[in-house]
């Protein structure tokens, strides 16, 4: 297994010399260089020590992360406090033939900041168990519990990685759907998982979604982004059996185009 380790202006640099436009989602960069030409002098100096220290390999990584067959983006945020950095978490892992990566965003002085990127190499078929392994460590929840249909068809906010659940219930037996939603978790987040290439376009692309909520005492608890809606209790095993299953969607969707 090989990793190589970044500074976040390195990793700029690197994406857009190998690939040029802004950095893969979910990572973000923020300069901490105030003036322009400061900034420009730095990037030339970095693009030229580049130029003689990437190796093939390195080149192949990003190759694979510009263009992949699935990617897996993760974001993840602290459930008491989303904008608090420490609890931060973007991850992006991809395969495309025999390579797979999982590429870490080190979380910065601002929720927007990066301290760096790492990137390791892994087998393509287990870019789940990688995901999972990288997580924070957290026990299954002690059991399934079924969820209300949202109100609106978009149903998921964005920033913290929830449902947006309404109040009226359609059935008394899911009061245990609303004591689950209104604990407030210790950490949530959103796992998609995307197709690369379509034949048909950006808009082709076959796409799944998953959320995660950690409740304090309890445990984990994954939410697949379709109905009928379940947070299913989700140790490490569970999990990367949750993520396998969208992964094989999406390809059989990819087996679907191209047939």
């Amino acid at each position: 297994m090989t990793t190589w380790t970044l500074d976040d202006f390195e990793f700029v640099v690197l994406w857009e010399r190998l690939r040029e436009g802004l950095l893969p989602r979910p990572f973000t960069y923020i300069s901490r260089i105030p003036l322009e030409r400061d900034y420009q002098r730095a990037r030339r100096e970095i693009r030229e020590r580049l130029r003689t220290t990437v190796s093939a390999e390195l080149e192949r990584a990003i190759d694979v992360v510009a263009r992949p067959d699935i990617r897996v983006l993760v974001r993840g945020v602290d459930g008491d406090n989303p904008g608090d950095p420490r609890g931060s978490i973007r991850m992006l892992a991809v395969r495309r033939g025999a390579n797979g990566y999982l590429l870490t965003q080190r979380p910065g002085e601002t929720i927007q900041h990066s301290a760096g990127f790492t990137i390791t190499d892994c087998d393509p078929l287990r870019l789940a168990d990688r995901v999972v392994a990288a997580l924070p460590a957290m026990p299954g929840g002690g059991h399934d519990v079924v969820l209300p249909i949202p109100d609106e068809p978009s149903c998921y906010d964005d920033h913290v990685a929830l449902p947006r659940i309404s109040a009226a219930w359609h059935d008394t037996h899911e009061s245990l759907g609303r004591q689950f939603l209104q604990q407030q978790p210790a950490r949530v987040g959103t796992i998609e998982i995307i197709q690369g290439i379509s034949v048909f376009g950006p808009r082709g692309r076959s796409a799944r979604r998953l959320h995660w909520r950690d409740l304090p005492d309890d445990g984990r608890y994954v939410i697949p982004n379709r109905q009928p809606y379940s947070a299913h209790s989700a140790d490490e095993e569970r999990f990367v059996r949750l993520i396998n299953h969208e992964i094989a969607a999406v390809v059989s969707a990819i087996k679907d185009q191209r047939s």
